[in-house]
């Protein structure tokens, strides 16, 4: 690869860092001793996949990133950060291939085993699987739920897999990789220390949730941050530079009143007269919980209301959702980001952006990503307890 041929290999990895913890260390510095000499991370920006903004500011968390090990940080756009796990991967993948300088693609998993995941990717992309899957959707219950039944029937091991969220979007990578015919080559790194969603710490790692909570409450969590970025956050943290989330419940809440089911209805993956289910509970729900438990229904997940009503308040439709990222963002870089810049002037299938004035000439489309990032960008700093610097 071009990569490999101007000095080094290139190390791609895809993430929100929400907020940056010791696992994601533990991640880059597995890239690194695999023989990495470069690292790009695909960081969403300030709103996520779990339906929700980010705890800090993206600025702040490529920063993070930065002070860890990675060399060049670009924004996963925010249409796609606040997707299902396919598309979610299929943007991150995208965005890495589009460099055009990325050999490797590295992401965590709970069972670390690449050649596990690549057999279930092509298990799943089988007319026999997909036929199996309309089936047993036909009795009303989720996508992700009939899947691993389908599976099941024929691999139980590839139908474990399926039921552990790193393992997932691992599976996604690999099957967005074999679907545009990437030279990036994947890499499964066994998680080290708590599962997904953990309550409790082990040793010196936590759930990415236990910290969100912590930083909410006041409470320490300097020992599950690494030593170089901990003073980002603490200081962050001790200055409320994190989300306000009764604000954003708030704020949520009165857009779905002033909003219609037929505003929701442009949502991604609202459907099925979900529009209607969701407008109506809206009207008497008194915080978002209770609404989400409300509409949830064997059919229709916490995790896919939570995206739908988060694309409402943003404004974020399926055609947004579905049209292909029309420019690279920089969010941060280091002198060997810097060199990794210079040389995707050469590689990049898409424009690489690293000031504004740079959209000029980049079409219709790029401006309207842009200012939808700006908006969002906006809207997310009117919901933190305290500005932030980056604003």
């Amino acid at each position: 690869m071009v990569a490999t041929e101007n000095g080094g290999r290139v190390a791609g990895i895809i993430a929100e860092f929400n907020p940056f913890h010791s696992g994601h260390k533990y991640l880059i510095d597995c890239a690194r001793q695999a023989g990495a000499n470069y690292i790009v991370a695909v960081m969403s920006g300030n709103f996520v996949q779990r339906g929700e903004p980010a705890i800090f500011y993206k600025n702040l968390r490529a920063r993070c990133a930065l002070q860890c090990g990675v060399d060049l940080v670009v924004e996963l756009p925010v249409p796609y950060a606040v997707a299902g796990a396919q598309k979610f991967a299929s943007a991150g993948v995208k965005t890495l291939e589009a460099l055009g300088t990325v050999d490797d693609i590295f992401f965590g998993s709970e069972c670390g085993d690449t050649l596990i995941l690549k057999r279930t990717a092509d298990l799943l992309e089988s007319e026999e699987v997909n036929a199996l899957i309309k089936e047993k959707m036909k009795r009303g219950i989720t996508f992700a739920a009939a899947r691993q039944a389908a599976v099941a029937e024929i691999s139980p091991v590839s139908a474990d897999v399926l039921k552990n969220p790193n393992d997932i979007l691992g599976v996604e990578y690999i099957s967005a990789l074999n679907k545009f015919g990437c030279t990036v080559t994947p890499h499964a790194v066994k998680r080290k220390g708590v599962s997904h969603d953990a309550a409790e710490p082990l040793d010196c790692f936590a759930a990415a949730s236990l910290l969100r909570e912590k930083i909410r409450r006041g409470d320490s969590f300097s020992d599950f941050v690494p030593e170089e970025c901990r003073g980002i956050l603490e200081e962050a943290a001790s200055n409320r530079e994190f989300i306000n989330y009764d604000r954003f419940e708030a704020a949520v809440l009165y857009s779905l009143l002033m909003s219609s089911p037929e505003k929701l209805a442009l949502c991604p993956d609202c459907g099925e007269g979900l529009e209607n289910r969701i407008f109506s509970f809206a009207q008497k729900a008194e915080n978002l919980t209770e609404l989400f438990d409300s509409v949830k229904t064997k059919r229709y997940t916490h995790a896919r209301i939570r995206r739908i009503v988060l694309s409402c308040f943003l404004g974020i439709t399926e055609a947004m959702q579905n049209a292909p990222a029309p420019y690279i963002g920089v969010l941060g870089f280091n002198d060997a980001g810097r060199a990794l810049l210079r040389r995707s002037k050469n590689t990049a299938s898409l424009p690489v952006i690293t000031k504004p004035s740079q959209l000029k000439n980049c079409g219709r489309e790029a401006s309207e990503l842009f200012s939808l990032t700006a908006r969002c960008d906006k809207i997310y700093s009117s919901l933190l307890f305290r500005e932030t610097a980056s604003e």
